[in-house]
């Protein structure tokens, strides 16, 4: 069994690792969220999120991450990793010395970007960051310059994706957008699941 999950994990991470020159050993942490649990925000009847358990390309279902000297990986699994309108994934990155938001979005078929903030602040420009969609793999893979935020002894990720729902002129939609939160069975607008935290190797 825990062979297994550590063939799980390596899967997860490689992405990521194809992304980067080889780097000193890292603790690695993987954490799990259930399947079927994502959320659509509609207008049908009422303004309201209910449950859209068939939307696979935001249902997260597992998350692996390691924290190096010089380099934050990330790697987030979905269901079903279909290519969409608009499609985000929001890494939020709590430090002992504040909180980041590292975000990674694709327009249909387009390049990925990704970008970095201080919570609620702008965009800050720092290199190195990098994203892949590896719609093969169903993986979103990100890595983050540990200078980026704050080069931390340690980290705790929030993550949360949306999409935008199909839509076709014969059957014309009431949702806006699609959603899912990779630390809890469901969403909460106003707060996002933590992991576990994660020292730096």
């Amino acid at each position: 069994m825990f062979s297994r999950r550590l063939i799980r994990l390596a899967a997860l991470l490689a992405p990521v690792v194809l992304l980067l020159p080889a780097a000193a050993h890292a603790e690695e942490v993987e954490t799990a969220d259930p399947a079927g649990d994502a959320r659509a925000w509609t207008a049908y009847q009422q303004f309201q999120y209910v449950e859209a358990p068939e939307e696979a390309s935001v249902d997260i279902t597992s998350t692996a991450a390691s924290l190096g000297q010089r380099r934050l990986s990330v790697a987030v699994h979905f269901r079903d990793l279909e290519v969409r309108v608009g499609h985000e994934t929001l890494v939020r990155v709590w430090t002992p010395g504040g909180t980041f938001d590292v975000t990674a979005e694709r327009r249909s078929a387009r390049r990925a970007t990704v970008s970095v903030a201080r919570q609620r602040g702008e965009a800050f420009r720092c290199r190195g960051l990098s994203v892949a969609y590896d719609g093969a793999m169903d993986t979103v893979a990100l890595s983050v310059p540990a200078r980026c935020v704050g080069t931390p002894r340690w980290v705790r990720l929030g993550v949360r994706t949306t999409a935008t729902p199909r839509v076709s002129v014969d059957n014309p939609s009431t949702v806006f957008y699609l959603v899912d939160d990779g630390h809890r069975g469901g969403f909460r607008e106003n707060s996002l699941g933590r992991g576990p935290r994660i020292h730096r190797g």
